[in-house]
C-alpha cells in the first residue's frame, strides 16, 4: 500500500479511525510530534470547548471512552510514540524497527505506522521548508519500507492552536497507553497542506528580523505539494467507520 495522507481528521477523528480499522492481526504505531505533556494539555482545553455530550462529528469521544471489548482488545496492539523534536523524531525514525514477531515476518501481522502533526512540528524550527520537510518525509517513507509497514501521515487541527512544537519541551517518550482516552474535539481553522513554506532553510537572522519572526522567506510552495512527493492524499470521515483499512 502506498503512503497516504489522510485528511480531514481531528485527533478525534483520527482516534476513531485507527481503533475502528485496528484489527487482531494489526499492528500500529502512532507518531505523535509533540510531547507527551503538551499532547495532554491541548486534548484538556479541547474537551473544554466541547460539551462531551455533544453528538455530532466529533460526538464519538464518549463511545471511545467506554471501555468495550473491542477497544480494550485493539488498544493492547496500539502503541504511541511522542517526539517533541524534528531532531528526536528523525531519531525515532531511525531506531525504528517494526513488529519484531515472526509472525509479521510470516506475512500473517499487519503493520501500520501513523504520523501525527509533522507540519506543526516543524513550523516553529528553521526546519520549516520543502527542504526540511522533504527530509522528514523521505525518513519516514524509508522506515515504513523497511519495516513493511503502511504509513499514513495525518495534520489535525482544532480550535485554538495547534497540536505541536513547544519550547522545552524536547525529548522522547514511548509507551502503550489506553488510547481509548486519548482524543480531542474541535473543528480545523484551515486546511494546514494549503499552507505556504519557503523553499530552503532560512534564518530570519540573516535577513535583518529584529522581532524574532521570519522576515523573509523566498520562494514559497504548498505544503502538499511537497508532501505529494512520497504520499497520495485520501479524504477520510471523521466519523468512518470502515474496518479493515491499512
Amino acid at each position: 500500500m502506498s503512503p497516504t495522507v489522510l485528511y480531514p481528521l481531528t485527533l478525534a477523528g483520527l482516534l476513531h479511525h485507527v481503533l475502528a480499522t485496528q484489527s487482531a492481526a494489526t499492528t500500529t504505531t502512532v507518531i505523535v510530534c509533540s510531547s507527551r505533556h503538551d499532547f495532554l494539555h491541548h486534548l484538556s482545553q479541547s474537551l473544554d470547548q466541547h460539551p462531551s455530550g455533544a453528538r455530532n462529528g466529533h460526538g464519538r469521544l464518549q463511545d471511545l471512552a467506554n471501555p468495550s471489548l473491542h477497544i480494550l482488545l485493539t488498544a493492547r496492539r496500539v502503541t504511541l510514540a511522542f517526539c517533541a523534536s524534528v531532531q528526536t523524531l528523525l531519531a525515532y525514525l531511525a531506531a525504528y524497527r517494526g513488529n519484531p514477531s515472526p509472525r509479521a515476518n510470516a506475512g500473517a501481522d499487519k503493520t501500520r505506522l501513523f504520523l501525527v502533526n509533522p507540519l506543526a512540528l516543524h513550523a516553529s524550527t528553521l526546519s520549516f521548508s520543502a527542504q526540511g520537510l522533504s527530509r522528514s518525509f523521505a525518513a519516514a517513507t524509508e522506515t515504513a519500507l523497511q519495516a513493511g509497514a503502511a504509513l499514513h501521515v495525518v495534520e489535525c487541527h482544532s480550535k485554538g492552536k495547534a497540536l505541536g512544537h513547544h519550547p522545552g519541551s524536547e525529548g522522547l517518550e514511548t509507551g502503550r497507553e489506553d488510547v481509548a482516552h486519548v482524543a480531542t474535539i474541535g473543528e480545523a481553522n484551515e486546511d494546514p497542506w494549503e499552507q505556504e513554506v519557503s523553499i530552503l532553510n532560512v534564518s530570519a537572522r540573516r535577513f535583518g528580523s529584529h522581532n524574532g519572526e521570519r522576515a523573509w522567506a523566498g520562494r514559497t510552495v504548498k505544503a502538499n505539494r511537497i508532501a505529494a512527493r512520497w504520499f497520495r492524499f485520501e479524504k477520510v470521515d471523521n466519523c468512518s467507520t470502515r474496518d479493515g483499512q491499512g
